[in-house]
Order: C-alpha cells, then structure tokens, then sequence
C-alpha cells in the first residue's frame, strides 16, 4: 500500500474513532440523567462537526476566502436574531471587504482569533456606523499589515499586525420580516494559482482539526455553562454588576453587554424576567439548553427582542418563561426543556441594566402581573407562531 495511503486510512480511521469515542462518553455519562438531553448532546456533536466541516474544510483558504453561514448555527448560545458569518483570514495578505450594509439593525464585524484554550485575541471592532458608506449604503474596506498605498483614501484602509485570524460578522435582526441583511463579499489581493483538488496533506489536517474543535467545543460549552451552577447563578443575575464589561477574551463583542444566568424550572413553576429597556442599537433575550445551544426560536417563541416584545406603560419589559403558554404576549416558552442557559442582550446601548427573574407558580401568573399586562388569545398565538417561523426561514435560503 503506498504511503499515502496508509496515512490516509490513518486520519480516516483515527477521524471516526474520535468521533465515535465522544458519544459514547456522552451516552455514558452518568451526570447527564435525561434522556432527551444525552440526544442534544449527540446532536450538538453532528452540528459542530457539520460546522467544521464548512470552516475548516470547504473554506479555509486565506487566499480565497468565503464569508459562508451555517444554519442552525447552534453554538455557544446563538443568538436566534442572528446571522453569523466567519472566514480565515490571514493578514499578510490584502482583503478587500465590500458590498452593501442593507438594513440590519445591528452589523458588527470583528477580527479575531478563535483559540479559546488561550483566549481570543481581538484586533479590530467595528460597526455599520463605522464603514465608509455612501448614501446608498454601498462601502469598500481594506483590511491589510501593510500601511496604504500612496493616493489611497485612509478612511477605507485598516492597518493591523500580520497574523492569522477569522472575520465575524454579526448580523442582529430585530423585525424579522423586513430588515434586509448586509449584502458583503470578500476577496484576497494578488491570491497565487487556486487549488483545483484537495491535496492529502490538507485533508489530513482537517480531519484532525475538525475532529477536535468540534469535540472539544461541545464539552468546553457544556462545562462553561455547569459553571453557572457550582457558582449559584441560578435563576438570578445577582452576580453581574449593571454596566459590566463584555468578556473579550471569550469572544464577547465590546459593543454588545451581556449577561447569563442558569434557568431551571419545575413542573408547575414559571420565571418572570423583568428589566428597564436602556437606550441602544439592538436588545433580546433568549433561553438555551444544557448545552449552550439556543432552543428551537423557528417553532417557538424562545427568544423575544425590542420588535417583537410589549413593553408594558411603565417603561418595563415584563416576560413570562414557563412550559405552558400563559396567554401573556411576552411569553418565553420553554419548549419543554426544565433547565439549562439564559441571556440577554445590549449593543451599543448607552446602558446596561441587569434584569430580575422571580420564580412563581404558574397558577400566580396573572395575579403577581400588573394588570395593564398584553395578553393574547390562542388565535393570536397561533399567527404569532407562524409569522415567527416565516421571518426565520425567510433570513436562511437552505
């Protein structure tokens, strides 16, 4: 057999044994005790690696690079008003970044390396404000170590150190059905000749690459959020002071305040989340399981933001988050999950307030709600829903 065969069958053998090897850890894990969540857990596995896949095998070239999207995207506590795009990047080229900024409500692009073992290291934020648009919305941005070139405008060019990272662009949408996404492309300066076929070195090394980052994500997420609860950040957000700091070293964005807490509910029981809305560009609030993964936001109303929430006369965003549908129009549904993640939510606010979760009874509801509460009737409900599932599926063309 010749060489690169056996180190092929090698990588391919060694690829499915890693894989195999992780679920059978999470199907014998005895500290996972529902069933449906050792399922999730194997899920959450296929998604990251279908998600590697894209990142590590099908685009991964520097010199040609794709800002490609995956959905459901399904990591780290998504953002369900999202559209997440990345691509490797490496600065010792030239990129040219250009198109349209459409109508999102928040676009936000960042620099960085992805290395959570280490810590991200953030070299460039910026936002639609930022770009040198016309009054079509129409921009061209050069991202490069090198300085510009004689007779270049500065405005359009970004100096920064010549390293290997990925650009993220966020896309926050807040009225689902009629913001219209940013409309970019991506290309590399002077690329060499472009591989027509995928060589054995390469494949070789992304099977190792997304073998890894996609096993050791699902855990590390796993584990970021059981940190919540050896801490007792359950079902309150005392432990974030108001106008803290985003993580950037997790890969937070500087212009996105945030906070997580631990949910858990039990049969009969419901949380009410309330908060003042501060000032800002963009605000949710969303729940996700046990393993950072948003819950499904398509078929039900698991997350709410600034468009789609009723702000009561007081200035405050009350919502109710229980299994079973309250009849409150800011009701956050469970999907019939009993624990797991919640956040929210503020870019570019000039404030952020951290909310209150009170746990009641679900037979309490109504009586601990003011009573200029927005209620809703199960038709209402019902065409909620499906607007809901039309916007979301509108956003992503699969």
């Amino acid at each position: 057999m010749p060489n690169h065969e056996e180190r092929l069958l090698d990588a391919w053998t060694n690829f499915f044994t890693d894989v195999s090897s992780a679920g059978e850890a999470i199907i014998n894990d005895p500290d996972i005790l529902s069933e449906s969540e050792k399922v999730e857990g194997l899920r959450h596995i296929l998604r990251k690696l279908y998600l590697s896949i894209g990142s590590d095998l099908e685009a991964s070239d520097v010199e040609y690079p794709e800002l490609a999207w995956v959905h459901p995207f399904k990591s780290g506590q998504d953002n369900p008003d999202g559209l997440y795009q990345f691509a490797k990047i490496d600065l010792r080229y030239t990129y040219r970044l250009s198109g349209n900024i459409g109508t999102v409500r928040y676009l936000g692009l960042t620099i960085m390396n992805l290395d959570f073992s280490d810590g991200i290291e953030q070299l460039l934020t910026l936002n639609s404000e930022d770009l040198p648009t016309n009054e079509a919305g129409d921009f061209e941005l050069y991202l490069s170590s090198e300085e510009p070139p004689a007779g270049t405008d500065a405005e359009n060019w970004v100096t920064l150190p010549a390293k290997e990272s990925n650009l993220m662009i966020r896309q926050f949408f807040s009225d689902w059905d009629n913001e219209e996404a940013a409309k970019l492309r991506l290309n590399c300066d002077d690329p060499s000749q472009p591989a027509g076929r995928l060589q054995v070195d390469d494949l070789i090394e992304s099977l190792s690459e997304i073998s890894k980052k996609a096993i050791d994500m699902v855990w590390f997420w796993r584990d970021f959020g059981q940190a919540h609860v050896k801490k007792g950040e359950i079902n309150s957000f005392a432990h974030i002071k108001e106008n803290q700091e985003a993580l950037l070293t997790m890969g937070a964005s500087p212009e996105q305040a945030y906070g997580q807490c631990w949910w858990t509910l039990g049969k009969g029981e419901a949380l009410i989340y309330e908060v003042e809305i501060p000032d800002c560009v963009y605000w949710g609030v969303q729940l996700g399981d046990q393993w950072y993964q948003s819950l499904d936001w398509v078929n039900h109303q698991s997350s709410l933001n600034g468009s789609q929430a009723a702000i009561d006369p007081d200035g405050i965003f009350r919502a109710v988050i229980s299994a079973a549908d309250p009849g409150v129009a800011n009701w956050i549904d469970t999907t019939g999950v009993s624990e797991g993640i919640i956040t929210y939510r503020w870019n570019q606010s000039k404030g952020a307030p951290v909310p209150t979760l009170t746990l009641v009874k679900e037979e309490d509801i109504q009586h601990v709600l003011p009573e200029f509460t927005t209620f809703t009737t199960p038709e209402q409900r019902r065409q909620q829903l499906q607007d809901r599932r039309d916007g979301a599926l509108s956003r992503f063309l699969r």
